[in-house]
């Protein structure tokens, strides 16, 4: 279940867009699925989130809506001579950071990427845990300071600037 603190930040988030031009065009916190079931291939610590925003844009960070994920995971399949080992059993694509997908291990819900290495994400090696949770990769991957670490953004990042405006990280990263 998306926690208090994550559902007031992705409502404190979406109110701050709209007093910056840049942000607004660069970031999007739609509302929650209202009413709508998500679909049942969808895990179920990511259908909270779809409930408390339908899909986000959170600078490089985009994470997928309730129609988009199940149609998006051809990321998860497995890719012969990958040398991570996927398939869409283990594995469940719920975004995109810039051009690499992010996952959630379905037994257990924890969040993973690949970091930027300068290599394709089918041919890294490097695919790093970055949450326990959705929740845990939410507040420190997406409202933190984690956020410059899985993206390599630096301060003039539109969603670091909303970061620091929502008083979640500091000038510089």
């Amino acid at each position: 279940m998306t926690s208090k603190e994550v559902r007031s930040l992705i409502a404190a988030a979406r109110g701050l867009l709209p007093q910056e031009r840049e942000w607004e065009m660069m970031n999007q916190v739609p509302q929650g699925l209202d009413g709508e079931t998500p679909s049942p291939s969808i895990p179920a610590p990511y259908q909270d989130f779809l409930r408390d925003a339908d899909g986000a844009v959170f600078g490089v960070v985009a994470l997928f809506s309730g129609k988009a994920a199940p149609k998006s995971q051809f990321y998860a399949g497995t890719l012969p001579d990958a040398p991570v080992p996927l398939g869409e059993r283990d594995w469940f694509c719920i975004g995109v950071v810039s051009d690499d997908p992010l996952f959630m291990r379905r037994d257990d819900g924890t969040i993973w990427g690949f970091p930027d290495r300068g290599v394709m994400w089918s041919h890294s090696t490097d695919f790093e845990q970055w949450g326990d949770d959705m929740n845990s990769f939410l507040l420190e991957c997406v409202f933190g300071p984690g956020y410059t670490r899985v993206t390599g953004a630096d301060s003039t990042d539109p969603w670091w600037q909303v970061l620091r405006a929502l008083g979640r990280v500091a000038d510089q990263p």
